[in-house]
């Protein structure tokens, strides 16, 4: 088994500014750790066609993507979660039936359910991003990966109560990431550490965020950046400064990884 250190990254809220971008900071030390050997890998709720902009500026070409349903290293998918039709056609069903819009995502695109949803606009607006294409079949005619319901506080109860065999952690006040229970950013790294004989020990996160947890209970060395939640600051062995503070390059120093 391969003693390579590994860094994994969240990206919104953490290696991400708040306008979206990767800090020159950021940049210049993944760099440096890269040329010392360091593995760095995004860790992200988002598809890969959402973040290639961060891969390019970065230089990183592996990640743990949709919170763990879709794995790629060095360029290569090595690992894949595809939902199930039938149960996605249950929970799209009852959420159609309580006015509540979706959305689908895949390796290569994302599609929503209506092309005239608040909570939709202001979901992808917070992240950057356009209204995606209108689909709301996708599901039926290709894998999908992840899936987002647009809900107020409080509202995903009731789906979570319905449809155990899903989580719906939410992402932002517009709505909840919906994946399969007990998968998470952990189970993609997990099978990344095991199908590249990587060792758990050598392993470190970054994260702000609640999808971020099991991460953190799974890798040896969590860092937390400073604008994370309570929550996650907790369990972290480490606090940096937030992601608009240099927070990656002061963790990675904090960490031992940086010089």
């Amino acid at each position: 088994m391969s003693d390579k250190r590994v860094v994994f990254f969240d990206l919104d809220g953490t290696l991400l500014t708040s306008d979206l971008q990767v800090a020159a900071s950021s940049i210049e030390a993944i760099k440096r750790i890269s040329e010392q050997g360091v593995e760095p890998v995004i860790a992200t709720g988002r598809a890969i066609h959402e973040i290639e902009y961060v891969l390019e500026a970065t230089g990183i070409t592996s990640s743990v993507a949709m919170n763990g349903q879709y794995v790629v290293y060095n360029g290569e998918v090595i690992y894949e979660n595809p939902l199930k039709v039938d149960e996605v056609l249950a929970l799209h069903a009852e959420a159609s039936r309580n006015g509540h819009e979706m959305a689908f995502y895949n390796a290569e695109k994302i599609t929503v359910t209506t092309g005239d949803s608040e909570l939709i606009r202001k979901n992808y607006m917070r992240v950057g991003g356009e209204y995606p294409e209108v689909d709301n079949g996708l599901y039926q005619n290709e894998p999908i990966h992840l899936m987002l319901i647009f809900c107020e506080e409080g509202e995903e109860v009731h789906y979570q109560e319905r449809f155990p065999y899903f989580q719906f952690v939410r992402n932002s006040p517009y709505g909840c990431d919906i994946y399969p229970a007990g998968s998470s950013k952990a189970t993609g790294i997990e099978q990344l550490l095991s199908l590249k004989k990587l060792s758990p020990e050598n392993t470190f996160a970054f994260g702000d965020g609640l999808n971020d947890l099991e991460m953190f209970d799974l890798v040896k060395h969590p860092v937390a950046m400073g604008n994370a939640a309570d929550i996650l600051k907790q369990t972290a062995a480490y606090i940096t400064t937030s992601n608009n503070e240099h927070g990656i390059s002061n963790g990675l120093r904090l960490c031992g990884l940086l010089k």
